[in-house]
């Protein structure tokens, strides 16, 4: 019962005297339950400084050799879980209700997901998968049609004389051995025949032959090329692997999906550490813009998708080094973008998304897009005709106009240029929008036209300060184009994980693209390479950096 002033007023002495009594208990017992919940807020404090100083103790007293075999330890468990959760849902989700389509998507990608854990288990516990090799009966791979057209690629010992040392004998060549690789080019399909011939010495009977030559699917069947088509088509043209699955059979030979989403896993994991590399060259420049697209990722438990983010990073246009690099990210959290760019300082060309907010710390700058602010007075002119963004979007042509007259000139050419005919009539484009944002009544479509410039006037003008800065943001967005072409394409992403897969194989493809190199060609020599690629040269792998290799 609630006692209010007036009700208080009309009770007796001794109803209130109850009524104090029975408010103190309560009292009582509340100041009770907080002191127990304090001593065991308390108590789980000190157990967890307790544990923490353990755990610093023990990491302290670990060997480096120690320290790795932990953690290693800690990532198969990782692995092995999210394994075994893959499975259940392979399996629960048959109960799903899915289109065709979307039933064959999400196959797709839960078979590219369960396939690279399996490819990062194997690179942690290359023991145990020599001890599964061993046991396992390898099953007997179909010899390829015989109408195939065949090429044959010799592999020869560097040199035929014998290396035993006192010998220095001729070898003789007894034989060989061959395997066969899948190769494809647009329409055709073509076998790679692979000898190593067999050389021997007749003195001491030593046997020389060319090692087998390293590839990214170790024992795979499909050659490089054919392996670089695969991603391209996916990745590039957006062709999921089902459709891909049909293309193949109808140029001769049929590939199982199951085995398209193994090759799509293998080259993903395998390539990632080019990513990781090239995010470190990126990071190396001072400026770089930034931006995000959605994309769905599917949610079997519910039977619905979601809408997650890529977000993408690139250097200034005016850099030298042309890439960019995707970031499959849950959510379009500011977190993302706060913990993807980590220690790096400089200036990020953003639009005014408040999630970047959180970016901009110590070290870290925002330069705004002249080419958003522009968009706002756009829409006005052609939904109104108003005067007032018809002649803001003649002074914005004026800037685009001085810009374009020195966009290939140095960084101390833009940023003089800029200062001697751009500073002041930006100066006045603001100080006009002041004035008219003074007689508009706040709420209209020309007030937040107004507004939305206003808001990041120091941003915008950022660009007259720095010749390296961008005036506007579409170097990025650009880049960011073929992801939302995609989409029209694959509907969604089967997974979260398959969708952090796809965004390091696009940022490569891509990246290639903004160099002018066929994506196809160059991916192709990629994954050639790779597997002997010292790390000390990864660098050389970056499509800004990358030459055809000579035969």
């Amino acid at each position: 019962m609630v006692h209010t002033a007036q009700s208080l007023d009309s009770l007796k002495p001794t109803q209130l005297r109850e009524l104090s009594a029975t408010l103190l208990k309560k009292l009582e017992k509340q100041d009770a339950k907080l002191a127990k919940q304090t001593l065991e807020l308390a108590q789980q404090q000190t157990l967890y400084q307790s544990l923490k100083a353990e755990h610093t103790e023990l990491m302290g007293s670990l060997t480096d050799k120690e320290r790795e075999l932990l953690f290693s330890q800690i990532k198969v468990d990782q692995l092995t879980h999210e394994l075994a959760v893959l499975k259940r849902l392979k399996f629960a989700a048959k109960s799903e209700k899915l289109t065709d389509t979307q039933r064959k998507l999400f196959d797709e990608n839960l078979e590219i997901d369960l396939a690279a854990i399996q490819c990062k288990l194997d690179e942690i516990e290359p023991e145990r998968v020599a001890a599964r090799d061993l046991n396992k009966k390898s099953p007997k791979r179909e010899a390829l049609p015989a109408d195939l057209p065949r090429m044959r690629v010799e592999h020869e010992p560097d040199s035929t004389v014998c290396t035993t040392p006192g010998c220095g004998c001729q070898l003789f060549r007894f034989g060989e051995d061959v395997s066969e690789k899948l190769h494809y080019e647009p329409g055709t399909f073509k076998v790679e025949e692979h000898v190593r011939g067999k050389w021997a010495c007749r003195a001491c009977e030593k046997v020389v032959q060319a090692p087998v030559p390293a590839q990214i699917v170790d024992k795979g069947l499909a050659t490089a090329g054919l392996l670089a088509y695969v991603l391209v088509s996916k990745y590039a043209d957006h062709l999921p692997l089902y459709r891909q699955e049909t293309m193949f059979g109808r140029a001769g030979y049929a590939i199982p999906r199951s085995t398209l989403c193994r090759w799509v896993a293998k080259c993903g994991v395998q390539l990632q550490p080019i990513v990781d590399a090239l995010k470190g060259a990126v990071f190396k420049h001072r400026v770089l813009h930034a931006d995000e697209t959605p994309i769905q990722v599917l949610s079997p438990g519910d039977k619905k998708t979601k809408r997650a983010y890529i977000w993408a990073y690139a250097p200034s246009k005016f850099d030298s080094t042309k890439a960019v690099i995707y970031d499959f990210c849950a959510s379009r959290s500011g977190y993302h973008a706060t913990e993807f760019l980590d220690s790096w300082s400089g200036t990020l060309v953003v639009d005014q998304y408040a999630g970047y907010k959180s970016v901009f710390r110590n070290g870290v700058s925002a330069a705004a897009c002249w080419a958003h602010a522009r968009r706002k007075f756009e829409e006005l002119y052609v939904s109104s005709k108003s005067p007032i963004a018809q002649e803001i979007l003649k002074q914005i042509a004026i800037l685009y106009a001085i810009e374009a007259e020195i966009r290939d000139s140095s960084e101390e050419v833009r940023l003089s240029v800029r200062q001697e005919k751009m500073r002041a009539r930006v100066d006045a484009i603001f100080a006009w929008m002041q004035m008219h944002r003074l007689q508009v009544t706040d709420g209209t479509a020309i007030a937040k036209a107004l507004d939305y410039s206003l808001k990041c006037e120091s941003e915008l003008k950022a660009f007259l300060c720095d010749g390296q800065i961008p005036i506007d943001n579409n170097h990025v967005e650009n880049a960011i184009r073929p992801i939302a072409l995609g989409r029209r394409n694959f509907l969604f992403i089967g997974s979260e994980m398959a969708g952090k897969s796809s965004a390091a194989v696009m940022s490569l493809i891509n990246s290639a693209k903004m160099n002018g190199l066929d994506p196809l060609e160059y991916m192709t020599d990629v994954l050639s390479r790779l597997p002997t690629q010292p790390n000390s040269r990864i660098e050389e792998l970056f499509p800004h950096n990358w030459k055809r290799q000579e035969n």
